[in-house]
């Protein structure tokens, strides 16, 4: 049997970037596209998606739709993992957590943080009751929202786009982020839940950290 691992974090602090690095050069790996991605891979089931949420009601719907896309996304986690894969899914429950934690002061949704815990309860239980395994741990990536914004626009230039400020950039959010994964650091989820700080570091160092925690193989280099 292999193993589940999630990569979640803050905004642009460098998730998919890993997940790429992973799949490319080390052994044995699977990864699960994050939520936007696997919804277009799957397009033949989820052919209706919600637009953007502007109310609370409507936050709530797009919650109750993206943790129906997390279970899907862990049972596929699963089939991979009973191959003996190492299994990295691109962000996951937290993030939707982290999401409502966050939005729910800067947008003034009042409310959805609550809703949110609820479905999480519910998502807990249905999986329990599938006989599904959740992820085995997390690692969280985490930059400042100084880091972030530079980030932003490096890699808006490298793509020749023009430069533009959005809600995933903001310093409050970027913040509110930080606060909901301190509160994670409990001792019920000691040994389960990694930090990597990415501020100070180059994509290749994360790569090789991950490594040594979860004591991966790279690939030999003419694999690569």
């Amino acid at each position: 049997m292999g193993k589940i691992i999630v990569i979640d974090g803050t905004s642009n602090a460098g998730k998919t970037t890993l997940c790429e690095n992973l799949e490319k050069n080390v052994q044995n790996v699977a990864i699960i596209p994050g939520a936007s991605l696997f919804i277009k891979r799957n397009a033949q089931k989820y052919f209706t998606v919600p637009s953007i949420p502007t109310t609370v009601a409507e936050e709530k719907e797009n919650q109750k739709f993206f943790f129906k896309i997390e279970l899907d996304r862990l049972i596929e986690a699963n089939k991979l993992a009973s191959l003996g894969k190492y299994v990295f899914m691109d962000r996951g429950v937290l993030e939707i957590l982290s999401v409502a934690y966050s939005f729910e002061t800067i947008k003034r949704l009042n409310g959805i943080y609550e809703n949110v815990i609820q479905l999480y309860e519910k998502f807990i239980a249905e999986v329990n009751k599938s006989g599904i395994s959740l992820p085995d741990e997390h690692i969280w990536l985490q930059a400042s929202s100084q880091e972030v914004v530079r980030r932003n626009k490096t890699r808006q230039m490298e793509r020749g786009q023009a430069l533009s400020e959005n809600d995933w950039i903001e310093e409050n959010l970027i913040n509110k982020q930080i606060e909901f994964f301190n509160k994670l650091l409990v001792q019920e989820n000691e040994g389960r839940i990694h930090l990597i700080d990415t501020n100070y570091i180059n994509k290749q160092e994360v790569l090789e950290k991950v490594c040594i925690l979860l004591n991966l193989k790279e690939k030999e280099r003419e694999e690569r």
